[in-house]
């Protein structure tokens, strides 16, 4: 299970997205190939589609519960698939970066790679959970999204090579714009209020909740995959 939860750590970094930059440090004294995984936000404050030229949302918290990785690919003339789970909901924003652990994986070359990330829901957590301030003109006002069910991200890359002289950490973050893609002020302003504040669930205002889903399951979200040797 440690080696299937790493290899999907490191094809979440690797595929999470249309771009991924390499750095490399001294990092472990192992001569086997680890790797950790995180998910972290950008872009927690910008200006949106406005009725004025001051609107805009501030995010500042957001957490998520990333259930199920699977990674198919091809190695050789062989397909291989892992899979693996997590239980920790992760706070997207901490000072410290949160690792999904730091495990060994198998070197060698990976080609036809798929990627396929279930957030579900732990306990009684949402999927998603973003908390946040929306202002236009004198208006200001709590924004809430709360993701209430399973959401499945799919990344794509040809291929992948995983070496013995390095450890790695991939880093995957949510373009915070990219998730409210869409929403626009006006429709902030007009949405229903749940104790003065813009719940944005299944529940409550499910117009905006249903362009919410819509942007994580199509949206590619951006990587840095960063490499250690030995």
């Amino acid at each position: 299970m440690k080696k299937s939860l790493l290899l999907s750590a490191v094809m979440v970094g690797l595929l999470f997205g249309s771009s991924c930059k390499k750095s490399s440090s001294n990092y472990s004294t192992s001569n086997t190939p680890t790797m950790s995984y995180q998910l972290k936000v950008a872009n927690t404050n910008y200006s949106m589609a406005r009725t004025t030229a001051t609107a805009d949302i501030v995010w500042d918290s957001a957490f998520a519960t990333p259930d199920v990785v699977v990674f198919q690919a091809t190695q050789g003339n062989v397909q291989v698939q892992y899979k693996a789970t997590n239980n920790q909901r992760i706070d997207l924003m901490s000072s410290v970066a949160i690792d999904f652990g730091s495990f060994t994986l198998p070197a060698g070359f990976y080609s036809q790679t798929v990627l396929k990330i279930d957030l579900d829901k732990i306990g009684n957590m949402p999927v998603l959970q973003l908390n946040g301030m929306f202002t236009d003109g004198t208006v200001t006002l709590p924004v809430e999204i709360l993701v209430n069910e399973s959401v499945q991200l799919q990344t794509e890359q040809d291929s992948v090579t995983i070496t013995n002289d390095s450890s790695f950490v991939a880093v995957t973050t949510l373009d915070l714009p990219s998730v409210t893609s869409g929403v626009t002020s006006a429709m902030l302003l007009n949405a229903t209020l749940t104790g003065g504040v813009i719940v944005i669930s299944s529940s409550s205002n499910h117009d905006l909740y249903k362009m919410v889903l819509d942007n994580l399951g199509n949206e590619h979200h951006h990587c840095d995959f960063e490499h250690f040797h030995h």
